[in-house]
C-alpha cells in the first residue's frame, strides 16, 4: 500500500481521509487502533515492526497516550459528521463498540447510492494524490487524468444545482471546439444571450475557456432573458485558492458575448476536498463553529463552494433525474469508473505501471 500515514501536524480532515483510504483498500475495513499505531510509529521510529505489519500486533498500552486519545476523538467526530451529512450516500459505515470505533465500506443498494459512493471515492482519491497521503508524480497517468475526472464529476452534478442544464466549457472540451465556437454553442443551448460572429477585438486568439470550466442555467418556459445562470471553476489540486473565478470572469469570459446570457450570475467553485480540509484545532473555539464561519466568509471570495459532500449529494440526484443525455452520461460515468479503479490500484500498490 502506497498510502502514507497522516503527519503529526495533519488536520483532522486529512487524518479522516487516511482512515477512509484504509477502509477503501482493505476489505476488512479499518479501526481506531490502526490510526493510533500510525502516529506512534512516527513518534517512536524504533517501533519499526509497526510500519511493516501495522495490522497484526495488538495495540500496546504504552501508545495509549492522551494525545492519541485526542486525535482518535477528533477523527471519530469528523467521520461521524460526514456520515451524518450524507447518510446512506456516505460510502462507509462508522461503528462504535466498547469505546472503540471502526470504519468499513458500505454496500450500495440503489443506482443513486452507487453513483454517490463512486463520486465520493473519486474525490477522496483526487484529494489524496494532491496531498501528503498519496504523493504522486505529476507525470503519472493517475495524476495527469485526475483533473479530467474532477471536471467530469463537477459537470455531471452542475445541472442539479439549479435544476436545469449544464455545459462543459473548460478546455479541452469534449467536442474539441475553440473559444468562439464554444461561446456560440453555449448561447444556442441556453436560448439567451448573443454570441459574436468573430472574435471580439482585444481578446486573445489563444483563449481557452476564460477561466470558466462549467456553465449551469435554469431557463423558463417563456424563453425570455434573465435566466438563472451560474459559472463554475473546477480545482483538483491544493492551489484552489489562488484563482477565484470572481477575479477573472469580468475580464476574460463575459467580454466574449455581444450580450451576456444574464445581467447577474452565480459563481461556483468545485473542489474534491471538504471545505474545512485545512482547518486546524483551537483550544478556545469550537471546531464546527469556526468551520461554519469560514465557509460563510469563503463565499465572498469564491462564490458557492461545491465540495466533496455537496458533490456526493448532487451526484445521487443526477443519476436519477435525467438532466443529461443518456449516452453522454454513460460515457462520462465509464471514464470516471476507469480512473477510480486505476487510482485505487495505484494507492494499494497493485497496479502494473507504477511510477
Amino acid at each position: 500500500m502506497r498510502v502514507s500515514a497522516p503527519l503529526e501536524q495533519s488536520t483532522r480532515s486529512v487524518a479522516a481521509d487516511w482512515v477512509e483510504l484504509q477502509a477503501l483498500l482493505d476489505e476488512s475495513g479499518t479501526n481506531e487502533q490502526k490510526l493510533i499505531r500510525s502516529q506512534s510509529v512516527q513518534r517512536e521510529p524504533d517501533h519499526g515492526e509497526l510500519l511493516t505489519d501495522i495490522d497484526s500486533v495488538p495495540i500496546d498500552e504504552e501508545i495509549l497516550e492522551p494525545e492519541n486519545d485526542i486525535l482518535s476523538e477528533r477523527v471519530y467526530e469528523e467521520l461521524a459528521y460526514r456520515e451524518k451529512v450524507l447518510g446512506e450516500l456516505y460510502p462507509f459505515v462508522l461503528s462504535a463498540e466498547y469505546g472503540k470505533w471502526s470504519l468499513r465500506r458500505r454496500a450500495a443498494t440503489s443506482d443513486a447510492q452507487e453513483a454517490a459512493h463512486s463520486c465520493y471515492i473519486c474525490c477522496l482519491l483526487i484529494t489524496a494524490i494532491h496531498s501528503e497521503l498519496l504523493p504522486t508524480k505529476n507525470d503519472h497517468e493517475v495524476f495527469k487524468s485526475s483533473a479530467t475526472t474532477m471536471q467530469i464529476v463537477s459537470y455531471l452534478t452542475a445541472a442539479e444545482i439549479l435544476g436545469g442544464r449544464a455545459y462543459w466549457f473548460g478546455f479541452p472540451r469534449p467536442d474539441k471546439s475553440g473559444m468562439l465556437t464554444a461561446i456560440q454553442t453555449l448561447v444556442q443551448a441556453m436560448g439567451t444571450g448573443v454570441a459574436p460572429d468573430t472574435r471580439p477585438t482585444g481578446l486573445s486568439a489563444h483563449a481557452a475557456d476564460g477561466t470558466v470550466d462549467i456553465v449551469a442555467w435554469r431557463s423558463f418556459l417563456d424563453g425570455q432573458p434573465a435566466s438563472i445562470v451560474a459559472y463554475g471553476q473546477v480545482a483538483s489540486g491544493s492551489n484552489w485558492k489562488s484563482k477565484p473565478i470572481k477575479s477573472f470572469i469580468d475580464g476574460h469570459f463575459l467580454p466574449w458575448f455581444v450580450k451576456s446570457p444574464s445581467h447577474k450570475h452565480i459563481e461556483l467553485l468545485f473542489v474534491p476536498i471538504l471545505q474545512h480540509q485545512e482547518l486546524g484545532e483551537s483550544k478556545k473555539e469550537d471546531f464546527r463553529f469556526v468551520a461554519t464561519e469560514q465557509a460563510r466568509l469563503r463565499e465572498n471570495d469564491f462564490g458557492i463552494v461545491i465540495d466533496r459532500l455537496r458533490l456526493t449529494e448532487l451526484m445521487a440526484s443526477s443519476k436519477t433525474n435525467g438532466r443529461y443525455e443518456t449516452a453522454e452520461y454513460a460515457q462520462h460515468g465509464a471514464t470516471t469508473l476507469a480512473w477510480l479503479e486505476a487510482a485505487a490500484a495505484y494507492a494499494s500498490g497493485t497496479d502494473t505501471a507504477a511510477a
